[in-house]
């Protein structure tokens, strides 16, 4: 047998073997695909359905149809992404097809088991197409009730000690609160917003504008949901800050002190010995200014000394 008929015979055996589903006596690809998926041969449903789409002469109707029951087929037989990514194509092309209805629920199922089941794990982690599935599902279905839910799942992914995304868990968790404060899971969203941004700092003298943030959120918290089934969390993390905080703000004010500048080492002293009265470094910080003369009621009975960025001392207070 000469080489080029032995490389004939093995392409055509590639070629046989690539395409193996049969269009049905009587009926074309799409028509085929259809029965054979309501055969429950969903490989036959899967490759005849993309046949049909790809020769390019379906209506628009037609190939909404065929891509919504290739992604059927395909999420019948666990291909879960390349399901999410032909539902994908409905949405995108299609958005007045009725499988649209149904696409949000399928969407759901994938994100969950991409994010649950453990093939998705391990070394080729690919849960990160979980996020993607429930993301789109909250995109294109914002008044649904699973949206909130789709967000909910996407965050704790973020959340989870394995993958430490703190900051898109943040961002998220905070989205889920503003865009469905109604929601079951809105009390505990704005709790872990601002609990995330604390897991973002490093200590008293980095992230301050984390630090910030988590304060603003984590009083949020408490003000919205004052006896709510995450308060004490809230105001423990919001203790947290507030201790990093006036932290901060003596670091600052020791950072001033060794250079001389006595004018930004007492700003600073008050910062903190003002605006957190209660912490072990706001109490340090008010015991130096006292040893230096300077009275806080003074300052804090004078409204135009609010601003941190005015307020101002004597050189050479009266002991």
């Amino acid at each position: 047998m000469s080489f080029r008929l032995l490389t004939c015979l093995l392409l055509c055996a590639g070629m046989a073997s690539c395409s193996s589903a049969r269009r049905l006596e009587g009926m074309d690809d799409f028509e085929s695909a259809e029965t054979y998926a309501e055969w429950g041969q969903y490989e036959d449903a899967l490759e005849l359905a993309e046949k049909a789409v790809s020769q390019g002469d379906l209506s628009p109707e037609q190939e909404a149809d065929a891509n919504n029951l290739a992604a059927d087929s395909a999420l019948a037989l666990g291909r879960y992404l390349k399901a999410l990514r032909l539902y994908r194509k409905v949405l995108e092309q299609a958005p007045w097809s009725p499988h649209v209805a149904n696409i949000e629920f399928r969407l759901y199922e994938i994100g969950v088991a991409f994010l649950t089941l453990p093939q998705f794990g391990g070394w080729f982690d690919s849960r990160g197409r979980g996020v993607e599935a429930l993301e789109t599902l909250q995109a294109h279905y914002r008044r649904s009730e699973l949206a909130d839910d789709a967000l909910r799942l996407v965050a704790d992914y973020f959340g989870r000690e394995d993958v430490r995304e703190w900051l898109e868990a943040a961002i998220t968790n905070e989205k889920l609160f503003l865009e469905y404060p109604e929601s079951e899971w809105a009390e505990r969203s704005l709790w872990l917003a601002g609990h995330y941004r604390l897991m973002l700092v490093y200590g008293p003298e980095y992230n301050r504008d984390e630090m910030l943030r988590a304060e603003e959120l984590l009083e949020l918290s408490l003000e919205t949901f004052p006896f709510g089934a995450k308060a004490r969390e809230s105001a423990e993390d919001l203790v947290k800050v507030k201790d990093l905080l006036a932290e901060g703000e003596v670091l600052v004010a020791n950072f001033y002190r060794a250079r001389g500048n006595m004018t930004g080492e007492r700003l600073r002293l008050a910062n903190a010995a003002i605006l957190f009265p209660t912490t072990a470094a706001g109490e340090a910080a008010l015991a130096r200014l006292e040893g230096l003369g300077i009275d806080l009621e003074d300052i804090a009975a004078e409204p135009r000394l609010s601003s941190l960025d005015t307020f101002e001392v004597p050189l050479d207070p009266d002991p």
